[in-house]
């Protein structure tokens, strides 16, 4: 959970460490196996990006790509340009809320979103998926990764447990005005987007998912 109305600055520092306490990697994993897919592609959006971990890994693996990167928490946006350090890149940093925030008309070929749509309600996630959409170039992809809800089973049970203690915190922390996880990979999908690659971790509670837009 890397963005929303409210502020993170308050976790930037110690982001990293409790999320290493919580789940160790898999959050990592969820992110960085998904980078790949992007290595031949020109112009990326990344929201709610974070401490940088996952945008230094992308400058990485491809070292030529336009990045805009928007967060709304300055002390994120600061650790993120830190990571990268002297590497060369062309990334831009904005400090911006998604639900005000105006994007350019089809100008990326692919947009992330790891650990951020779970911040907003489902009209919320509406919202910032339509002017994600008007956004992207035809054939564009979508990189999500984000906490989920497993269908049954005990799986669910402790899945149910973690998200109240996650948004607990969070609306503690940061005013979180989100109190349930969001249906967001439904919302991306009656949006005109099919999935064409998913993993889980923990047992579930985690996923990401590749998709790429069907509708124009």
């Amino acid at each position: 959970m890397s963005d929303s109305t409210q502020n993170f600055d308050r976790l930037a520092r110690c982001y990293r460490t409790l999320e290493y306490l919580a789940f160790g990697r898999d959050l990592e994993r969820a992110r960085f196996s998904l980078l790949p897919h992007l290595k031949e592609y020109r112009s990326i959006l990344i929201l709610g990006e974070g401490d940088g971990r996952c945008l230094e890994k992308l400058v990485a693996i491809a070292p030529d790509v336009q990045i805009d990167c928007l967060d709304l928490s300055a002390a994120m946006l600061a650790r993120a340009e830190e990571c990268l350090g002297a590497t060369p890149h062309h990334v831009t940093f904005q400090q911006a809320n998604i639900l005000a925030t105006e994007l350019p008309v089809q100008n990326y070929d692919a947009v992330i979103t790891c650990f951020f749509l779970d911040c907003f309600t489902n009209q919320q996630v509406s919202e910032i998926i339509t002017k994600i959409s008007q956004s992207l170039r035809p054939n564009a992809l979508w990189l999500w990764a984000d906490f989920a809800l497993p269908d049954y089973g005990f799986s669910r049970v402790r899945a149910k447990i973690w998200l109240a203690i996650l948004y607990a915190f969070f609306r503690w922390q940061t005013k979180l005005p989100a109190r349930a996880l969001p249906e967001s990979e439904l919302l991306i999908q009656k949006h005109g987007y099919q999935k064409v690659a998913e993993t889980t971790y923990q047992w579930g509670l985690i996923r990401n998912s590749v998709y790429r837009i069907t509708a124009a």
